[in-house]
C-alpha cells in the first residue's frame, strides 16, 4: 500500500452528506487502524446557507475529528451530479489514485436528486476505473465493493455497522457544519431541511432504530448490488453477534 491508498474512500454529493450517512463507520474504521478517505463531489455552493469557502473549512475541521487519513473535494456543479464524460473521468482519476479496497456512496433511491446523480457516477465510475482503455495513462483499478449509505429513505438494509462506541465522534463531526445546522441566534437564516431544529434528534433516532435491527445502541445501514458470500457462517455470526446473543461453546 502507498501513502495515497486508502482502505475505505466515502463519496458524497455535499459536504456534510458523509458525516451524517456513514460518520459513524469513518470513524470507527479509522480507530480500528484502517486508512479512511472522503471525497466531496461538490463545494455545495446551491446552499441556501453558508458558502463554499466556510463549508470547505468545516469540512476540514471534521475530517480531523473523524481522523481522515484524506479529504479532498472534486468541484464537480452542484445541482448537475451525473454520469457524464467530464464527471466520470474526475471520479475515476480520484478512485485510481487512492485505490479504495471499498467505496461508499450515497443510496441510488436518496431524496435529494444530486445523491440520487452522485450514486449512479460513483457506480458507474467504480467499473470504468478497471477498465485497462478507459484513459490508459493511469494504472486501471476496481475496488472490491460499492456500499450504499443509508440517508433519508427507509431501506432494508444487507447490513448494518455497530458505532455505538463513536456515535459522540460522529455528532461531533456533524457539529462543525456550524453554517449549516439550527442556530437559534440566526433567527434570519432561511428555512432548510439540514437546518431545522429537529435534525439532529431525527438522525439520533434513525440511528437508534438501525442499531435496534442489530441489539446494539446505534448502527448504520448500507445495501449492496450483489449477494454477499460468507465462507463460515457459524463463525461469521459468532463474531457479528452480542455475546448474550450467540453464546460461546462451554465445551471448547
Amino acid at each position: 500500500m502507498s501513502e495515497t491508498d486508502l482502505d475505505v474512500l466515502a463519496f458524497a454529493a455535499h459536504p456534510d452528506d458523509a458525516e451524517m450517512g456513514c460518520g459513524g463507520t469513518l470513524a470507527s474504521l479509522a480507530q480500528r487502524g484502517y486508512r479512511v478517505g472522503v471525497a466531496d463531489l461538490t463545494l455545495g455552493e446551491l446552499a441556501s446557507r453558508g458558502t463554499p469557502d466556510e463549508r470547505q473549512r468545516e469540512a476540514q475541521e471534521a475530517a480531523a475529528v473523524l481522523c481522515l487519513a484524506a479529504r479532498e473535494n472534486l468541484k464537480l456543479p452542484d445541482g448537475g451530479l451525473r454520469p457524464e464524460p467530464a464527471q466520470l473521468q474526475a471520479v475515476v482519476e480520484c478512485l485510481r489514485r487512492h485505490r479504495p479496497a471499498l467505496v461508499l456512496a450515497p443510496h441510488p433511491a436518496a431524496r435529494h436528486p444530486d445523491h440520487r446523480g452522485a450514486a449512479r457516477l460513483v457506480e458507474q465510475a467504480c467499473f470504468l476505473a478497471g477498465l485497462r482503455r478507459y484513459r490508459p495513462e493511469r494504472a486501471p483499478f476496481m475496488p472490491r465493493r460499492v456500499l450504499f449509505y443509508g440517508e433519508r429513505y427507509a431501506l432494508r438494509p444487507a447490513f448494518v455497522v455497530d458505532v455505538s462506541a463513536v456515535y459522540d465522534r460522529k455528532l461531533k463531526a456533524l457539529s462543525c457544519y456550524r453554517s449549516q445546522l439550527y442556530d437559534p441566534s440566526a433567527a434570519d437564516q432561511p428555512n432548510t431541511l439540514i437546518g431545522a431544529q429537529e435534525t439532529l434528534a431525527v438522525l439520533e433516532a434513525r440511528d437508534r432504530s438501525c442499531g435496534a435491527l442489530a441489539g446494539v445502541s446505534f448502527a448504520e445501514a448500507f445495501t449492496v448490488r450483489e449477494s454477499l458470500a460468507i465462507d463460515d457462517p457459524v463463525e461469521f455470526f459468532r463474531s457479528a453477534l452480542p455475546a448474550h446473543v450467540f453464546p460461546a461453546r462451554e465445551d471448547g
